[in-house]
């Protein structure tokens, strides 16, 4: 099995793969932002219905797809240009951003979704207390340089209804400890 392909197994089995595929629409552009190795990227793509779009700032961590509807595009998540989507992931990604550059990308995303798109947000839920933690001691392991912003998805999800998302929070149970939050979101 080679070095990629263990790691999307890996990353598969922290995921909720299944979960956010759901809760997405079957067709239309879909942008993953903060995708990384492209694991969810990959997976949306599956449907061939879907133009799934990777934007990440590392270009060590995108990858070239031979998917002819997945691109990868290198760039930072808090400038790239959206434009009326369909839907939006951002997973494991709004805790490396201050909680002002997270407002920032969220009104943004809020103000380029298209009425009635989906926006679905993975993400580490400060009021997990045990689970945060563990989250917080792997995030420190894989990124002991950057400062670490969980929110509690109380204020999360007040913040998203503020912005006219209709939303369903969900716990998501997977392999890895971590705290594992889905806030699926529905613009209005």
């Amino acid at each position: 099995m080679a070095k990629d392909s263990i790691y999307d197994f890996l990353r598969s089995l922290m995921l909720p793969l299944a979960e956010i595929d759901k809760a997405l629409p079957k067709q239309g552009v879909i942008v993953d932002l903060g995708c990384g190795e492209g694991v969810i990227a990959k997976y949306l793509a599956r449907r061939k219905t879907r133009k799934v779009i990777g934007v990440d700032n590392s270009q060590k961590r995108l990858q070239n797809s031979t998917q002819t509807n997945l691109t990868f595009v290198l760039g930072d998540i808090r400038s790239y240009r959206l434009k009326a989507l369909d839907a939006i992931v951002i997973s494991d990604v709004l805790h490396h951003l201050s909680y002002k550059d997270q407002k920032k990308l969220l009104v943004k995303i809020a103000s380029n979704l298209k009425k009635g798109g989906i926006f679905v947000i993975k993400e580490i839920d400060a009021g997990e207390f045990i689970r945060s933690r563990l989250s917080r001691i792997w995030d420190f392991a894989f990124y002991p340089k950057d400062k670490i912003y969980y929110q509690h998805s109380n204020n999360l999800g007040n913040f998203l209804r503020s912005l006219g998302f209709n939303l369903k929070i969900a716990r998501a149970s997977r392999v890895f400890p971590g705290s594992t939050t889905l806030y699926i979101c529905q613009k209005l």
